[in-house]
Order: C-alpha cells, then sequence, then structure tokens
C-alpha cells in the first residue's frame, strides 16, 4: 500500500513538472504565431559624431584667431527595404568664412551580407542665411546597403581650396538596422 502512493505522488509530480515545463512552450508558440506590427523607420544619429578644425593655411589677416573644434553628426535613416539616407545637420562652430563646410563621406559595411560602398554628403554653402553655422547645408544620400546590421564610418571630404588646412580629430562611428 505504501508503495502504491509513493508511485502515485511520483506520477502525480512528474504529471505536474511536465505541464509547468510545456506552458512556456505553449506560449511561445502562440506568441510567434502573432508577430509585432513592423515598426516604422526611425532615423539614428551616430553614435560617435565627427569632430575636425579646418582653418586657413597664407591668409594671416583672417588666421589671428584659432579655429574651432567642428562637430557635424551624420543620422541614418531606413528607407525602403535594403535602403537607407545619410544625411547631416549643420555643423557646430564653424567660422564666419565657409573653411568649417567640408564635405563628409560614410564608409558603410552590412555586416549581415558582407557588402560595403561610400556615399558623399556633398555641402552647398547659403550665404543668404544671416549666422554663419547655418550656412553650411548637407545634401542627403541614399545607398543600397541590403537588409542587416550597417556599421558606418564618416570623415570629412577633401578641402574645397589649397589655401585651406584640416585635421580630423575624430571620425564619426554608427551602427543601425536596416529592413
Amino acid at each position: 500500500m505504501r508503495r502504491a502512493a509513493i508511485r502515485r505522488s511520483f506520477v502525480a509530480r512528474a504529471a505536474a513538472s511536465m505541464t509547468i515545463l510545456a506552458l512556456p512552450l505553449c506560449s511561445a508558440a502562440t506568441a510567434t504565431a502573432n508577430p509585432p506590427p513592423i515598426q516604422a523607420a526611425t532615423t539614428t544619429a551616430f553614435q560617435v559624431p565627427v569632430r575636425y578644425v579646418a582653418g586657413c593655411r597664407s591668409n594671416l589677416f583672417m588666421c589671428f584667431s584659432p579655429p574651432p573644434l567642428t562637430t557635424v553628426t551624420p543620422t541614418a535613416t531606413p528607407g525602403e527595404p535594403g535602403a537607407v539616407t545619410f544625411a547631416a545637420e549643420h555643423p557646430t562652430s564653424t567660422w564666419v568664412d565657409i573653411f568649417s563646410c567640408l564635405d563628409v563621406s560614410v564608409n558603410w559595411r552590412n555586416l549581415t551580407t558582407g557588402a560595403v560602398g561610400t556615399t558623399v554628403l556633398r555641402q552647398a554653402a547659403d550665404y543668404t542665411r544671416p549666422a554663419p553655422e547655418d550656412r553650411c547645408q548637407y545634401t542627403p544620400a541614399t545607398a543600397v546597403t541590403g537588409s542587416g546590421t550597417i556599421a558606418a564610418i564618416a570623415a570629412i571630404g577633401e578641402a574645397l581650396r589649397p589655401d585651406l588646412y584640416q585635421i580630423l580629430v575624430n571620425p564619426g562611428l554608427g551602427t543601425f538596422q536596416v529592413p
């Protein structure tokens, strides 16, 4: 009699354990049957902005003060599947002249597929704006990267004139998902 009671309690405990273990599996199956809705594309700012110094070499009357540290923060906005649009706001701390309006090149790599590419955010100087820091406007550029995780490095482009110098302090770095 004692043996039968032990067997029944063992079987009851085993059945209860199996039920408890099976509940997460059943609820997971229900959760995968109804996937969450696809989120709208969001703009991701690069986690590390581009920082550089640009100034003049030969024109002494404009070179009395050292040029400021300029910061440009590129952004990435996934669009249609496999494509992303790179953009950037105007740089911070520019000189009165157009010295700090340099193109920004973005080198990207799709970590999922291995695809690579480069795109350039061209600057367009708008002298009608009263504030010097608002004169540099970057034209967005779209790149076909493919779907997956994208890692990108941004740096300043070539100087516009030979009498300018430029020093890259640190490149911009960003990672983001493209559907």
